[in-house]
């Protein structure tokens, strides 16, 4: 795991002081090693290391052998988390000077060892036991169609400079950054914004529209746009490629992966049964490290399911040294699974660590916290995964398996039921239909009307309109009466037909692609590599191809999940119906001891974006809130975080 940067077509800004000042800001991602690579015309390449690389590591690659008559202005800096090849043979920039390759790569590619297996037998030779030295002679052999191969969480670029040409590659879903912004003569690549904003040529300019609809609804990442109108980040499974041999700084953005659901028409428990298998060898893949790997537990189906898959794993395999767990836990038993988790670690024999994040602590890292960010976020549970790494860093381990990416998947979280209804309703499974309306009269006490006359409207047009209660009608807005000037726009303004479309809204667009960027910030900010056996693109692709009752099922979300994990997990867990997540008492800190820290954190708001903000409108909701008199919500933590980022990045 890393941090990676690339300048293209500015000589000036290729000077050492300009690169080492883009990767410094982003030491956290790699303190192990720090590379550079400079190219430009009319001197020879050069390639230095930093402060922070090993003196064994130092002058390790020879690089006399490049071709010193290229007109590229081209510049590589990298931060190296060391995981896989701890030896100086895992030095980044990495060349294959054989292939005419420089490679900087933040990331894993789990499966290296069966695709190196396969490169020996073409005759390929390796001389490290790194994963990026196999990215190189893959790319070599097959070209940018080895990304079909690579299972795992990647961004890179890549100069080919016999053919002239950089890459910027994103894995599958986006799981690792890449940015890129064009200024007045370069091109940027990094993996975060601030690297970005080193530039002398850089000036921040708010996006407006992107704002506004944050402050409305909490939504971010939802686009490759950013909070800053001219900074993009590379869209999941595509690539961007520049053509070195021309002057001017245009590229070019190819997709590269298209998710196509295999569809399952098997039984619901043989379904039960591959799916098991998959997430196992997911896990299993995720194991593989030169470091100790421990595991994030909450206590909720996904991460005990990580937690004792892998428990398993390490025994069949002779290691019954027990894993190293990290659970975020308050006083307040509303928002404690601390209870949950020791069922778990009972049965794993799992060496458990714990946190407990306070408003104090929230209160005195949050301008570290939003600078590790880089953008806003929609409310303070990202801040408890934020606590929960750093005291992972602290405990001393540097790798975590995490349980991100399932309830997307697995209609876990609410607003599923809609599509759900409606895709029975659209493939006239009535019988279904009925079942799943009796099971939710069984858990609510009523039967769920509102969501029937939706799904009735959905598949039959907008005469039933008028039968939709208003609360469930689809809007094309989203109405905020103290936001001002133009409406925030709803991003999810066409209702979903059907669970599939609806899990894969959830993937691409809100809430997975936000909660990705969360993930990846927190955990490097602290040094620590995070990985999601749940966004392996094989079970992704098979989950998305079941039945829509193999995964809500008479009103139980995570359906296939549950019996998969069945014997696997403890009972108590496997038949949790309540959904938290990474949760604080953002409710009791609003209306208790951060009352004045939001009020005055409003208020610079308010002050500093009258051209967005009705302040009194704003401030009379915010009260309701704090009273009471309206039920509570995040508006109060998005406008004060807003405000608190823009004076972090801006300066002010």
């Amino acid at each position: 795991m890393c941090g990676i940067l690339a300048i293209i077509n500015n000589t000036k800004l290729l000077a050492s002081k300009n690169l080492t000042s883009a990767a410094s800001v982003i030491r956290h991602r790699g303190p192990d090693d720090e590379g550079f690579l400079t190219w430009v015309p009319g001197e020879e390449p050069e390639i230095w290391t930093g402060d922070d690389t090993a003196a064994s590591t130092r002058n390790h690659w020879k690089y006399n052998d490049l071709p010193a008559d290229k007109l590229f202005k081209v510049g590589f800096g990298h931060r190296r988390l060391s995981i896989l090849d701890l030896s100086p043979m895992g030095y980044q920039p990495m060349l294959y000077p054989k292939a005419g390759l420089a490679i900087s790569f933040n990331g894993e590619v789990y499966n290296y060892l069966e695709i190196k297996e396969e490169l020996l037998k073409l005759g390929h030779q390796f001389v490290s036991t790194s994963d990026t030295e196999v990215i190189l002679h893959a790319w070599e052999e097959w070209g940018a169609e080895c990304l079909q191969d690579f299972n795992g969480m990647f961004s890179f670029v890549i100069l080919d400079y016999h053919e002239k040409k950089l890459y910027a590659v994103r894995d599958r879903f986006g799981v690792k950054p890449l940015y890129y912004y064009k200024g007045a003569n370069a091109i940027y690549l990094a993996s975060e914004i601030k690297q970005i904003r080193t530039s002398p040529d850089y000036k921040f300019e708010l996006n407006e529209p992107l704002s506004r609809q944050f402050l409305a609804t909490g939504v971010t990442d939802h686009t490759e746009d950013t909070f800053d109108t001219n900074i993009k980040q590379l869209p999941g499974g595509h690539y961007l490629t520049i053509d070195l041999s021309l002057s001017s700084s245009e590229y070019e953005i190819t997709k590269w992966y298209t998710l196509s659901p295999k569809k399952w028409t098997g039984s619901f428990d043989s379904a039960a049964e591959k799916f098991k298998q998959i997430l196992t060898d997911a896990v299993a893949l995720r194991l593989r490290s030169d470091v100790k790997v421990g595991s994030c537990l909450s206590g909720g189906l996904d991460s005990s399911s990580i937690v004792c898959l892998a428990a398993e794993l390490l025994k069949a395999k002779g290691d019954f040294v027990g894993q190293e767990t990290m659970t975020a836990c308050y006083d307040i038993a509303k928002y404690d699974e601390w209870g949950f988790a020791q069922e778990v670690i009972k049965q794993t024999s799992a060496h458990a660590h714990r946190t407990f994040p306070s408003f104090a602590q929230l209160e005195n890292e949050l301008d570290a916290f939003f600078k590790h960010q880089d953008e806003p976020v929609g409310g303070t549970s990202v801040f408890s995964q934020w606590a929960v790494f750093k005291a992972t860093h602290e405990a001393g381990l540097k790798v975590m398996i995490d349980g991100q990416g399932a309830d997307e998947q697995l209609a876990g979280y609410g607003g599923n039921d809609l599509p759900f209804y409606s895709g029975l309703l659209q493939k006239f499974q009535l019988g279904s239909l009925f079942d799943e309306a009796q099971s939710y009269k069984k858990e609510k006490g009523n039967w769920p009307y509102g969501f029937l006359l939706g799904a009735l409207q959905l598949n039959a047009g907008k005469r039933f309109q008028g039968l939709l209660p208003q609360r469930l009608r689809i809007k094309e807005t989203e109405t905020v009466d103290w936001l001002r000037g133009t409406e925030p726009g709803n991003i999810h303004k066409n209702v979903a037909r059907n669970l599939q479309g609806n899990l894969l809204r959830q993937i691409y667009e809100a809430p997975l692609p936000a909660f990705l960027r969360y993930e990846d910030r927190n955990s490097m900010a602290w040094s620590v590599e995070s990985r999601t056996p749940f966004m392996d693109y094989r079970l992704v692709e098979f989950t998305l191809g079941l039945p829509e009752r193999y995964v809500y099922r008479s009103g139980v979300r995570k359906a296939v999940l549950r019996k998969a994990m069945h014997g696997v997990i403890p009972e108590a867990i496997e038949n949790r119906k309540d959904k938290m997540g990474f949760v604080t008492p953002e409710e009791i800190w609003l209306k208790g001891e951060g009352k004045e820290w939001f009020l005055n954190a409003i208020d610079y708001t308010c002050k500093e974006f009258k051209n967005m903000i009705n302040e009194d409108l704003l401030k009379k909701h915010v009260d309701d809130i704090m009273s009471g008199r309206e039920e509570f919500s995040f508006v109060p933590w998005r406008v004060a975080a807003f405000g608190i980022w823009h004076r972090n990045i801006s300066g002010g």
